[in-house]
């Protein structure tokens, strides 16, 4: 049994971590009122109760080329943690995603003459990355809680304790809107034709892919004459932040803000910056075409030194095979995307293949509420340290 009131440190560095975090540190509270969170994160963890010791907000970047920036700061805050673990000895230290500075600072932890329990809440895509971060990572922590179900058993080879505790993404859509309810709650008549922009939900996305994808609607327009475009605007972005950056009159184009889940249902076809929104895109059966763009560097870096896999959508990656068209830097053009999307509005048997192997992915990743299955790993292995 766990005694007293457990105090957790909890390391979220991006949106994406900080919202999976504050769903995780929700879950423990619920599952043991008496717990208490500190760590590096955003406003979802402090309005989850954590106190915020960092703010991550700052941190966010994309790719190799913005690291630089960031990496005094990094260092700075990693020193913190470190004598923060020292001096107040949280019962475990848990680490979401954000393997760069995560498994950093995991090592040097883990060299303390006596370590917290180390735990990694949405571990790194370990096989599609070349080198040996599974190995790394099974000897490094007491706990590794995975979001897809082939994982575990990559770990467990290399020694590790891993656990699949179900996929966030797939638990979330579990509660998306209808196409109907969608399309009702935007506006949007039930027999429009609607194309989708998601840029993404970090400023450099916003600055690479944004532009190409609002240029894809002008031959798309031609093409399918009375053709709707939605953007969405995540609301990790700030407000306006998608507005500010259309050209004079909008580009033709309907922003819509933190409804991105009825922005994907409502729409027939889409253009979709890599990352989590590939999946949710997925999950939801709307066909796609992935859109990928950063520094010169990372993308040399990544393609030919770093990556062991073929794709870079998770769609992809999850099927083994090309299930949607992925455009990479100079392809990301308006015409290039019009002319991937266009056999998506136009021919069945297209939307077919895209949508059937959807329904394969959907399937592998349903499963329980993956915040109160991580949380009741969490607190067995509290309870295994008590």
């Amino acid at each position: 049994m766990i005694t007293g009131n457990p105090r957790l440190m909890i390391v979220a560095g991006e949106p994406s971590g900080d919202l999976h975090a504050a769903r995780l540190i929700r879950a423990i509270s619920r599952e043991f009122p008496g717990v208490s969170a500190f760590g590096m994160g955003g406003e979802e963890m402090r309005g989850a109760g954590a106190e915020i010791i960092h703010d991550s907000s700052p941190l966010d970047v994309i790719g190799f080329g913005d690291v630089p920036r960031v990496i005094p700061a990094l260092y700075r805050i990693k020193c913190d943690l470190i004598a923060r673990v020292r001096e107040e000895r949280p019962e475990a230290v848990v680490l979401v995603d954000y393997p760069g500075f995560n498994l950093s600072l995991a090592k040097s932890l883990g060299k303390l003459p006596r370590p917290p329990r180390l735990i990694y809440f949405i571990p790194p895509q370990v096989w599609a990355w070349r080198g040996g971060r599974a190995r790394t990572i099974a000897e490094i922590f007491d706990l590794i809680l995975t979001i897809y179900p082939f994982e575990p058993g990559l770990f467990r080879q290399e020694g590790g304790a891993a656990e699949f505790i179900g996929n966030p993404v797939a638990f979330a859509l579990q509660e998306a809107p209808s196409r109907e309810a969608a399309r009702a709650s935007l506006g949007i008549p039930g027999d429009a034709r609607v194309v989708a922009f998601l840029p993404g939900s970090r400023r450099r996305e916003i600055e690479r892919l944004l532009g190409p994808m609002i240029d894809s609607a002008g031959p798309l327009s031609e093409r399918f004459p009375g053709t709707l475009f939605l953007v969405s605007e995540a609301e990790a972005l700030p407000e306006g932040a998608v507005r500010s950056r259309l050209p004079s009159g909008g580009g033709g184009v309907r922003v819509v803000r933190g409804l991105q889940h009825e922005v994907i249902r409502a729409a027939d076809a889409a253009a979709v910056a890599s990352g989590t929104a590939t999946l949710e895109c997925g999950l939801l059966g709307t066909p796609m075409s992935v859109c990928y763009m950063g520094d010169f560097f990372t993308y040399m870096l990544t393609k030919y030194f770093l990556l062991q896999v073929d794709y870079i959508s998770l769609v992809n990656l999850l099927a083994g095979r090309e299930v949607v068209p992925e455009l990479y830097q100079g392809q990301v053009r308006g015409e290039r995307i019009a002319a991937a999307l266009g056999p998506l509005l136009a021919d069945p048997a297209a939307r077919e293949s895209q949508t059937s192997a959807f329904g394969e992915i959907r399937e592998s990743l349903g499963g329980p509420n993956p915040y109160e299955r991580g949380a009741s790993e969490i607190i067995r292995v509290l309870e295994g340290a008590s």
